[in-house]
C-alpha cells in the first residue's frame, strides 16, 4: 500500500513510523530525484515558512476503507538522518528511494534509558526477534546485571509496569494509539527503563525464587542475593569518637 503526501507531488510512502506522539522516527519515499530533494527542503523549513512542511498529511493512493490519511509530525526534521539509493530504471523512469529516521533507532540512548526495536511483522519468527531485540535493549540499558535466562520473567514485568510500550496499541496514557500507529507490516517498541523500578522487580523476583542463578532454577534467593555485591554506603559514617585516657596522679 502506497500513501501519497498532500501537497507534494511525485512523492510516495510506503512505511512510516511515528513516536507515542506522532512525531517522525523514520518515512521510506519512492520518488524523481527532484521531487525528494523538494520534500527534504521543506520539511527542513518546517513552520516557519509558508512553504514548509511542520507535518506531513499521507492519504491511501487507492481507495481502500480500511485505509485512512495519516498525520506525521516532522518538527524534529534536523534531527533525522538520511540515506539515499537509486532504483533501475523502468517505465517511471528514474527513481529514487529515500530513507529518513531518527537516530534514536540505532542506537540506545543510555542517558535517557530509551532504546527502540523495529521488527516486521510478515517475517517467520517475528514474534521471537522481538523479544530477542527487547532483552538485548534492556540489558543494554540496565544499570544491573541481568542474566539470560531471566528474560521471560523480566521482560513480562516490565510490560506490566509500563516499561515496554508498543506504538499504535491503546491501554497505555503515555501512547496515543491512532497517532503511533505504523504505516506498513512493523511492530515498534519503545523501552524505556526506570532504573530504581527495574532494580526493586529483580529483587522482588528473586525473593519469590523466579529468577535464579541458573537456569534449571536450582538456586534459591538466599544464594542468588549472597553473591550479590554488598550495597556502597550512601552516608559516611560518623567520625570516631577520640579515645580519652585517664592519668593517675
Amino acid at each position: 500500500m502506497l500513501y501519497e503526501i498532500e501537497r507534494c507531488a511525485d512523492v510516495f510512502v510506503d512505511a512510516c513510523l511515528r513516536d507515542e506522539g506522532g512525531r517522525l522516527l523514520f518515512l521510506s519515499v519512492f520518488g524523481r530525484d527532484t521531487a525528494t530533494k523538494e520534500l527534504l527542503a521543506r520539511m527542513q523549513l518546517g513552520a516557519q515558512h509558508q512553504d514548509g512542511l511542520a507535518e506531513l498529511m499521507l492519504k491511501p493512493s487507492e481507495q481502500v476503507s480500511s485505509r485512512r490519511p495519516q498525520r506525521v509530525s516532522v518538527c524534529n526534521a534536523k534531527e533525522l538522518e538520511k540515506l539515499t539509493g537509486r532504483l533501475p530504471q523502468g517505465v517511471y523512469g528514474n527513481l529514487t528511494h529515500l530513507w529518513l529516521y531518527h537516530p534514536a533507532l540505532r542506537t540506545p540512548q543510555k542517558g535517557a534509558d530509551v532504546a527502540w526495536v523495529v521488527e516486521r511483522l510478515a517475517r517467520d519468527g517475528a514474534t521471537s526477534r522481538v523479544n530477542e531485540r527487547l532483552w538485548a535493549a534492556v540489558s543494554q540499558l540496565a544499570a544491573i546485571p541481568l542474566l539470560p535466562h531471566w528474560r521471560e520473567p523480566i521482560l513480562e514485568a516490565l510490560s506490566r509496569e509500563g516499561m515496554l510500550l508498543r506504538m499504535g496499541q491503546g491501554g497505555n496514557d503515555q501512547v496515543h494509539p491512532v497517532l503511533s500507529e505504523p504505516i506498513g507490516d512493523f511492530v515498534v517498541i519503545k523501552v524505556q527503563l526506570d532504573q530504581a523500578r527495574l532494580a526493586s522487580i529483580v529483587t522482588h523476583l528473586v525473593r519469590r525464587h523466579a529468577l535464579t542463578l541458573s537456569p534449571d532454577g536450582e538456586e534459591g534467593a538466599d544464594a542468588l542475593l549472597a553473591t550479590s555485591p554488598p550495597i556502597p554506603l550512601l552516608v559516611s559514617p560518623p567520625p570516631a569518637e577520640p579515645a580519652i585516657s585517664a592519668e593517675v596522679g
